[in-house]
């Protein structure tokens, strides 16, 4: 064959090799998604997620499906392993609870995941933390907590869960003489056994006690944010301790390690335009799930301030 003709072949070979890879990865997502959620169904986590997954599809180049699929167990540890061994495609990602799949990392727990090596997609929400009785208690302020001259029962879930690790580091932080009445199956759970009288006090996030507070069977005598949402009601400032402001519940998105570099850029953008939604944000609003949405790249720095923050109560936890 003529060298001209062996040159326009390798040519025409190479331009036809760029086109259908340009293709493929234009062609992104060419099949459904599957978004795995940590919980189980009915959860405010689960809520979280199915609520935002419609208006993330909006938002992607080519119509396909976010499918979400509940894996509870072992505290959400079953399905962050699942989310973190999948195949980088972008074809698997799910949900983050932070810091309750932090905490094992930093007991030095065995875990089939590393947070550290999450493509991280974006933060959806983050709940903050007030401390709450029942309505007919006689305890209006921290301050009534430390008279009562007793072991003030704490209502919490399981051991080294989120509002268990809250709870103890708050109590230390404030001084206060805590006993604590675990394994409640999540955080409706334990807010209510404090209506029902199983104990004094929770420290309870905003989400779950939002019902209660608003019937009237819950009052707050203590917002661990920076900003009171009751006039009235000390802030962790105005107790001393502007530090408990950064306890909190965050709910994320994020795929396995290595990501392929477009799926990550398309699903993060598609996130963040979401987040930004007017529907999006009327569904927030009607639904009381308020949303604090933080980019691809702030959300890994946000978890590596959760880890500093946590690190420095490990002795206690």
């Amino acid at each position: 064959m003529p060298i001209h003709e062996k040159s326009l072949l390798f040519a025409t070979a190479l331009i036809s090799f760029f086109i259908a890879s340009f293709n493929v990865n234009a062609e992104y997502p060419e099949d459904d998604i599957t978004v795995i959620i940590p919980y189980s169904a009915g959860g405010g986590f689960d809520s979280y997620v199915r609520g935002v997954l419609p208006a993330i599809q909006k938002y992607l180049p080519n119509r396909v499906n976010l499918i979400p699929r509940n894996m509870p167990g072992a505290g959400g540890r079953k399905g962050a392993t699942a989310i973190f061994r999948a195949r980088p495609d972008g074809y698997t990602i799910g949900a983050f609870n932070l810091p309750g799949l932090l905490l094992p990392h930093l007991l030095e727990e065995r875990v089939g995941y590393d947070l550290s090596q999450v493509s991280w997609l974006g933060r959806i929400s983050e709940d903050r933390y007030s401390i709450v009785v029942a309505s007919t208690s006689d305890i209006s302020s921290v301050d009534d907590l430390k008279a009562l001259g007793r072991p003030i029962l704490f209502t919490v879930t399981g051991v080294h869960s989120s509002a268990h690790a809250a709870t103890i580091i708050a109590t230390n932080v404030l001084g206060l003489d805590a006993s604590f009445i675990t394994g409640y199956q999540g955080s409706q759970n334990y807010v209510l056994a404090v209506v029902r009288g199983d104990g004094d006090v929770a420290l309870g996030p905003s989400t779950s006690i939002r019902s209660y507070t608003e019937t009237g069977d819950l009052k707050v005598i203590a917002s661990l944010s920076d900003i009171s949402p009751i006039l009235g009601v000390e802030t962790a400032a105005d107790l001393g301790k502007p530090e408990l402001a950064r306890l909190n519940v965050q709910r994320m998105l994020g795929g396995p390690p290595n990501m392929d570099e477009q799926a990550h850029t398309i699903l993060s953008n598609a996130l963040a335009s979401a987040l930004s939604d007017p529907e999006l944000k009327a569904w927030s609003e009607s639904t009381g799930l308020p949303l604090a949405p933080l980019s691809a790249e702030d959300t890994e720095a946000n978890v590596t301030d959760q880890w500093a923050l946590y690190e420095n109560y490990k002795d206690i936890l």
